[in-house]
């Protein structure tokens, strides 16, 4: 049942019931509404300030935490407005409504010659919800986030006004709202530049790395290639503490592929729906459901690093580009096999002359408190202008951490000194992928006075304070962990 706290008001057409962030650890009871206008939104808007309480937006629940949940209050599902705008090819300007996907971009635009600058490992999440988050892609380094490639936005503000901002309009507010997770506004619509290519397909190259220094150092060797991404072993220890998978990709050209015109069709850059053309794909999580414990986990990181192909120097093969970017996807409902206690990813940011050996650290400490992350992987990436950026002149490392009763305190305890590695290193964080930072931390995290700078604007745009959610309760008003990942007792 409803807490009193959500008796005062709500929308007509609200239904109370559980969310979950996408790693199911975080949940929470919320009324929530599909919006299906601006109208309607703004009206949500209006009552929840002359009534209390406060609102959350949310898209595709990509964000693997708290940050789409709103626990006991409300939490407005934009996905209903989804049209596109605008399209036009020769210039690559489209302009879409908040509930698009990148799924919807890619399917519209590729036939054209043209694909998304920037996405995510999951065609899933809205662009609304994407440039909330400052999304990064495999080719983070090269590209930096998606709000880098954004030409303007509209914003519907609390009080009912639409802010039209981008990089020569209104820029403070535009470097504040994307990368906000939705706290400042909701993004209406936004206008992107995307990126022309020849063919939907990539050329990858996999170089097997020893450990953690050889693959930093394959990393360097190749910063000039538009895509680069590392998987590492988190099991191994000793000498091949931090071995992995790094993949270098580029796109093919015309006089590459024999009939570029077709890899441009939407059908060409479906990803398979069975394994081995005989398995469907959608069962796949069942058969790995046996192994998602450290001893299964241990085995299939082995398996993979040592079938690998790739020597010093790598070995090549072609995919399309929904194949190489949209990993996640590749086997649907994966994440099942973390039930019932689901996962949380905790992924931090760390300058380049100190990554290293923060990142050696951090894998010795999921080691001494016996939980290696099922999943690791390694990114390149670029400082950018955003007020919130989670962007250094350095990587990233992203853990994937399976939550269950006996480990939700142990993770709160080895991802509390991790934190206080990457703050101590001058590193950030990524809200998207956060369910466990503490506000002093998350301040520290930023550079000179962003804190209290979004603080202040928080404030000017949102008096009220009607926008929240759990994460921005607990990074800045102190507030608790979502219930979901607290040990019990």
């Amino acid at each position: 049942m409803p807490s009193d706290s959500t008796e005062s008001w709500r929308p007509d057409d609200a239904q109370w019931g559980e969310l979950s962030g996408f790693g199911m650890a975080c949940t929470g009871q919320s009324w929530n509404v599909l919006i299906q206008s601006e109208a309607q939104l703004a009206d949500v808007f209006r009552g929840v300030t002359q009534a209390g309480g406060s609102i959350n937006l949310r898209g595709g629940g990509a964000s693997y935490g708290d940050a789409n949940i709103n626990s006991n209050q409300v939490v407005v599902d934009c996905t209903p407005m989804n049209r596109i705008e605008s399209w036009d090819p020769e210039t690559g300007i489209i302009r879409v409504q908040a509930g698009v996907t990148v799924e919807q971009v890619w399917r519209h635009v590729i036939a054209d010659g043209y694909w998304l600058p920037v996405v995510s490992g999951t065609m899933t999440p809205t662009i609304a919800g994407a440039l909330a988050m400052n999304i990064h892609g495999k080719n983070c380094y090269a590209a930096g986030t998606l709000g880098e490639h954004v030409l303007a936005l509209r914003v519907l503000v609390p009080n009912g006004d639409v802010v039209e901002c981008g990089p020569d309009q209104n820029q403070d507010f535009f470097r504040a709202v994307i990368g906000s997770f939705g706290m400042l506004g909701c993004i209406l619509s936004a206008t992107l530049r995307l990126k022309r290519i020849q063919t939907g397909h990539v050329e990858v190259k996999a170089y097997r790395t020893r450990n953690l220094g050889q693959m930093f150092e394959v990393f360097a060797k190749n910063v000039e290639h538009p895509y680069l991404v590392g998987w590492i072993d988190a099991f191994a220890t000793g000498n091949g503490a931090g071995r992995g998978i790094v993949h270098i990709a580029r796109h093919l050209g015309v006089e590459e592929v024999a009939n570029p015109a077709r890899t441009l069709q939407p059908s060409a850059q479906e990803l398979p729906r069975r394994l081995f053309g005989i398995l469907p794909k959608r069962w796949m999580w069942r058969f790995l459901k046996p192994f998602s414990n450290r001893l299964g986990m241990r085995l299939i990181n082995a398996v993979k690093y040592r079938s690998s192909s790739g020597r010093a120097g790598g070995k090549s093969h072609r995919e399309s580009l929904g194949a190489f970017n949209f990993l996640l996807d590749f086997v649907p409902d994966w994440r099942l096999v973390y039930r019932p206690g689901g996962f949380i990813q905790h992924q931090s940011f760390v300058p380049s002359d100190v990554a290293q050996e923060v990142f050696a650290k951090t894998l010795h400490l999921a080691q001494k408190y016996r939980m290696p992350p099922y999943l690791a992987v390694f990114k390149r990436h670029r400082p950018d202008s955003f007020l919130l950026s989670h962007g250094v002149d350095g990587y990233s490392l992203a853990l994937d951490f399976a939550i269950n009763e006996r480990t939700r305190g142990r993770i709160l305890d080895l991802t509390a000194e991790i934190d206080q590695l990457v703050v101590s290193a001058g590193g950030r964080f990524y809200p998207a992928k956060d369910a466990t930072l503490h506000a002093e931390d998350y301040r520290r995290s930023l550079p000179d006075q962003s804190y209290e700078t979004f603080k202040a604007l928080k404030l000017a745009t949102d008096p009220h304070n009607i926008l929240q959610s759990d994460l921005y309760r607990r990074l800045f008003l102190g507030g608790p962990m979502n219930p979901g990942i607290l040990p019990d007792g």
